[in-house]
């Protein structure tokens, strides 16, 4: 799942038995990521910055070549070109500090019976995201990045509710 500007990205669902290695997350990378991005608008396509966390998979040769062709200069991670962004920092990261909570607060509200039960509850939990959450979501990103500068990149309280 992502989110870029007003659009929640959907959810790809791998099949039960797979293991993401860095050759899969490539092939997502190559074949799946341009068509969940085909609802974001063109004029904003260009500008968008890939973010992505430390999992191994997204460290992978393969990975950080199709990353370096896809999204040049503009995709945030370890060993990237623009900045590298530290892996475990979900205080920097919407899809951490908001996203997995909220779906995870609607997808428990009543135990999923299955696994198709689950990706569901997940898909629907993502449907319920508007865009009052999204521009929230925004604000308290821009507020913790301004603390992080604050700090010169170090530890920081989190963000004072409005």
């Amino acid at each position: 799942m992502g989110i870029v500007n007003n659009v929640v990205i959907g959810q790809p669902f791998f099949p039960q038995d797979i293991n993401i290695t860095g050759e899969i997350y490539s092939e997502f990378l190559e074949d799946t990521l341009p068509t969940l991005l085909d609802d974001v608008p063109l004029n904003i396509l260009p500008n968008i910055i890939y973010q992505q966390d430390g999992h191994p998979a997204h460290m992978f040769v393969l990975s950080r070549a199709v990353l370096n062709r896809r999204f040049l200069d503009r995709w945030i991670g370890i060993h990237c070109n623009l900045h590298e962004w530290p892996p475990r920092s979900p205080d920097l990261t919407p899809m951490d500090f908001f996203a997995w909570g909220y779906i995870r607060d609607q997808v428990y509200q009543t135990l999923p019976r299955s696994r198709e039960d689950l990706i569901e509850k997940i898909q629907a939990a993502s449907r319920n995201i508007t865009l009052a959450i999204l521009f929230k979501v925004r604000q308290s990103f821009m507020q913790r990045v301004a603390l992080c500068l604050e700090e010169s990149g170090g530890y920081f309280e989190h963000c004072k509710k409005n």
